[in-house]
């Protein structure tokens, strides 16, 4: 395995490789693709990613078992959610999660990050050495916080520098050397951060907030189920016992989309990954639109190339516009 790498996807399905070994789903939320970029570099112990992203997306999942990780919001246009968290982010933003932590999480266009996964071994041995009184209970599950703005400019300066070196030609960070030194600055200006951040917690949510995350969160499971079926906005409203408008404020307040726009987002990704794994046969494409509930095929064939950028006999058929995937 290459010891750096970077790479611009314009496939939304190859942002769940943004973390190595974490289990996410994606889904793209904005209406059109954009150009993303994934960056990684493997140092002894640690692994840093980068990823700035061009849509708008909702990552759901676990973060890697065997390990602790950090991530830096380097960049946030406007306000995204942490509902794992129930908090929203901007530039400045870290959320640590530990071995196997849940995220769910909107990023809105132009978002960007930085990840650190730690080993559960390095990171405890590391803890005594910068941080040794962390509270127990954000160790075990986890927090959302704002760092200081001392901690971030030191460690975007060092961020900053390394992805520069990652785009080198010189190609500096493939020294087993500098990856040593890259890697001791990290674990202390993440750890750094991570101390003055227990300091600075997002504040739970308020009881009003934390019934419109548990009814999203209803609303998308409820989608997740019936994503084959024709759900109708009315059947969300019985679901949630929300009005019309209800549903839509909803929808639009924590996600900026429409809830019938996700629905659709939904089964377009669904199909697409049904699409990649599928043999290239005739009818394939119509067989699996039918599947997932799409039952006009010249709007189903204009709605996938709109939001994927590409036809979906490309994808059946593996489409040149499909990046590969950083390794």
């Amino acid at each position: 395995m290459m010891p750096v790498a970077w790479l611009q996807v314009l496939d939304p399905e190859a942002l769940a490789d943004a973390v190595k070994h974490a289990n996410f789903s994606v889904c793209q939320l904005s209406a059109r693709p954009a150009p993303s970029m994934i960056a990684r570099v493997l140092c002894p112990q640690v692994r840093l990613e980068f990823a700035a992203l061009g849509p708008a997306m909702l990552f759901t999942g676990t973060m890697p078992r065997d390990c602790f990780t950090l991530v830096f919001v380097l960049d946030c246009p406007s306000e995204g959610y942490s509902f794992n968290f129930a908090a929203r982010h901007t530039a400045g933003y870290m959320g640590f999660f530990p071995p196997g932590g849940t995220l769910d999480a909107f990023t809105p266009e132009g978002y960007a990050n930085a990840t650190l996964t730690v080993p559960e071994a390095t990171f405890h041995a590391a803890l005594e050495r910068h941080f040794p009184n962390i509270p127990a209970g954000i160790l075990k599950q986890g927090a959302g916080m704002r760092i200081g703005l001392a901690e971030q400019t030191q460690l975007r300066w060092v961020l900053s520098q390394v992805l520069a070196g990652i785009r080198d030609p010189a190609a500096p960070l493939t020294s087993l050397l500098a990856r040593q030194q890259v890697e001791h600055q990290l674990l202390e200006l993440f750890l750094a951060g991570l101390r003055q951040g227990c300091g600075d917690l997002v504040p739970p949510p308020t009881r009003r907030t934390a019934g419109r995350l548990r009814r999203l969160r209803q609303g998308r499971d409820f989608i997740a189920e019936h994503a084959r079926q024709p759900i109708q906005l009315d059947d969300l409203c019985s679901e949630l016992n929300l009005s019309r408008r209800g549903v839509e404020v909803l929808f639009r307040d924590l996600l900026d989309l429409k809830p019938t726009a996700f629905i659709r987002h939904q089964r377009l990704h669904g199909i697409r990954r049904d699409l990649r794994e599928a043999a290239p046969t005739p009818g394939t494409v119509k067989q699996l639109a039918f599947k997932w509930g799409f039952w006009h095929m010249g709007h189903f064939a204009n709605d996938y190339r709109t939001l994927f950028g590409e036809k979906p006999s490309e994808t059946l058929a593996g489409s040149l516009l499909r990046y590969p995937r950083v390794v």
